[in-house]
């Protein structure tokens, strides 16, 4: 078989998987298959994603990073957190690709899934019409419902990381641990610090959040295959479930950070950032431009935009009280 690799400096987050351990897993995982070539697609920010090719089938490989990658609190044991949800995302929708195996490449975890041809929405959006995507839209609101409709007993990551009976436990534990991968990669500012105090005066309203619901955690164009045109358009996958969690469904940051049009919700049948409490929207937003600020240390950014918009969260934080 053929191997191919992106080529990326030492430093850099993703680094390339062993390549006699890709020979030998994937010769274990696929015995009957004649496998003919393995590339490393550029995409993602976290696993390496790969094509793999062979005699007349192509599948997916994910190879999660290096045990020793520099992983931030919320991304902990990220691809065993979706094996612990495989099953349950699978019976949401046939969207979902079948997870086909979880095993080893080396010390790093990885798993295969069917190749789903197709367009990814995100590359395509802006050569699509309006009414295609708003189609498009529509449709993503309808998964979304049917995906919140899927009740959990605890709130919180799924297993192997701890879950949390009060949803308020969850944030304030979540919260905390970004604050110390903040404080460890030199990123520590006042506007985390007052965000960080103003948290606990909201607890009695976060606990108005009573079942956990399952949620995607990532639920975007960039991570929609499509296929079909005109009035014929629609969704083909839905990707990367190694983010989602058990909790509220407006904590989505897709749903209250990126905009979804309003096609959207009326896809999903109602609009929850008109009808749910404004505390909630804010406080989740907060969490994301925390999050945020500490992802600017892996991408070499600017964190000036993300702290500025904490601290308009915290003058709204300041109101609410």
């Amino acid at each position: 078989m053929e191997i191919h690799q992106v080529a990326r400096s030492p430093q850099a987050f993703q680094q390339a998987a062993n390549e006699q351990n890709l020979r030998e897993q994937l010769s274990r995982e696929l015995p009957d298959e004649h496998i003919v070539e393995v590339t490393e697609l550029e995409a993602g920010l976290f696993n390496n994603v790969y094509r793999v090719t062979t005699a007349d089938k192509a599948y997916v490989l994910k190879v999660a990073p290096t045990p020793d990658a520099d992983v931030f609190y919320n991304e902990r044991h990220l691809m065993q957190r979706e094996q612990t949800l495989a099953q349950q995302l699978q019976l949401v929708s046939p969207l979902i690709p079948r997870y086909l195996s979880f095993f080893s490449v080396g010390d790093r975890s990885a798993f295969l899934q069917p190749f789903v041809n197709g367009r990814l929405w995100d590359h395509v959006n802006s050569s699509l019409s309006h009414s295609e995507n708003a189609e498009l839209w529509q449709q993503l609101g309808k998964f979304a419902r049917t995906l919140h409709s899927y009740c959990g007993e605890q709130f919180g990551y799924p297993e192997p990381l701890q879950r949390f009976n009060r949803w308020s436990d969850f944030i304030a534990d979540n919260v905390q641990g970004m604050v110390e991968d903040c404080r460890r990669l030199g990123v520590l500012c006042d506007e985390i610090e007052t965000y960080c105090n103003y948290l606990p005066h909201f607890s009695r309203q976060l606990d108005e959040v009573k079942t956990p619901k399952l949620l995607h955690g990532d639920l975007w164009p960039k991570n929609v295959i499509i296929d079909g045109a005109g009035a014929d358009i629609h969704l083909k996958a839905v990707l990367d479930g190694e983010r989602a969690f058990w909790g509220d469904p407006l904590c989505d940051w897709v749903l209250i950070l990126y905009g979804v049009p309003e096609e959207f919700w009326q896809g999903y049948g109602e609009n929850l950032l008109h009808t749910r409490d404004p505390v909630h929207i804010a406080i989740y937003r907060g969490m994301y431009f925390l999050l945020n600020i500490l992802e600017t240390t892996r991408f070499n950014e600017s964190d000036v935009v993300p702290r500025e918009r904490l601290a308009e969260i915290n003058n709204a934080l300041e109101r609410y009280l």
